[in-house]
């Protein structure tokens, strides 16, 4: 999170699979909202997608990132294949990607939408579709399925990503034992994690005594680890003594 972990030739190839897409379903460019796609595409990693980001990518030129103006600084450290345009709260990112669109000519074009995802609420994609008449479509999963190959130096880092997975998970098995606080084991995970080079997760450790395994997404709490302790989940390893980390 402290930077952009892609090369500029990695992110090139990346805009050049989805550009090539776009052509094929004969659309001019494309608004991309999806927080994870947004970063595939850019390599922007921080806490910042609560808000709406619209990645706007045209079939040639540089891609447009519109978010929060706050976030100027942030953006510009770390994206460098994106123009950043900015934001007041006084308006939405909708109202600021619409000019943009139609200031580069797109009105009346075809245009691309990811409609399923998290990152693009229901009242902000109607009101971008209002401010810009233009044939809209739906382009969920257009890069969702790019991102199902992954390329020499994506798995570069899956690979670091899974070394620093195992030394977070060996402290945490390490830390386990009869009477340990779970606050204490999830302490130690993270701070493996973090000396070995990790940032910080977007979901977990979930790590649960077996009492709680049943339970999706939670995780540590302020109870002790017991040996014997069982659970009345129905997960068929629910009953082990004390809980590991693969377990949850």
């Amino acid at each position: 999170m402290d930077g952009n972990p892609f090369t500029d030739g990695e992110i090139a190839r990346r805009l050049g699979a989805v550009r090539a897409g776009l052509v094929d379903r004969g659309l001019d460019a494309a608004v991309f909202a999806s927080p994870e796609n947004v970063f595939y595409l850019t390599g922007l990693d921080h806490w910042g997608y609560f808000a709406p980001h619209l990645l706007i990518v045209p079939l040639q030129g540089e891609p447009t990132l519109v978010t929060r103006a706050m976030e100027r600084v942030t953006i510009e450290n770390h994206v460098r294949a994106a123009e950043f345009h900015g934001h007041s709260d006084s308006e939405t990112a909708a109202d600021l990607a619409s000019r943009i669109l139609n200031d580069q000519g797109f009105a009346g074009k075809r245009l691309g939408l990811e409609h399923w995802t998290s990152g693009l609420s229901h009242g902000l994609a109607r009101r971008l579709e209002s401010l810009v008449r233009a044939e809209w479509s739906d382009v969920s999963n257009l890069v969702d399925h790019l991102r199902l190959v992954k390329s020499a130096e994506e798995q570069v880092l899956l690979r670091r990503a899974a070394a620093i997975t195992d030394a977070a998970a060996a402290a945490a098995i390490e830390m386990i034992a009869d009477g340990a606080r779970e606050r204490d084991v999830a302490a130690e995970c993270i701070a493996a994690m973090t000396r070995a080079g990790g940032h910080v997760p977007g979901f977990g450790p979930f790590i649960r005594p077996a009492s709680r395994l049943g339970e999706e997404h939670t995780t540590w709490g302020s109870g002790n680890y017991r040996q014997g302790n069982r659970s009345s989940s129905s997960f068929p390893d629910a009953s082990r003594a004390i809980t590991r980390p693969w377990d949850a």
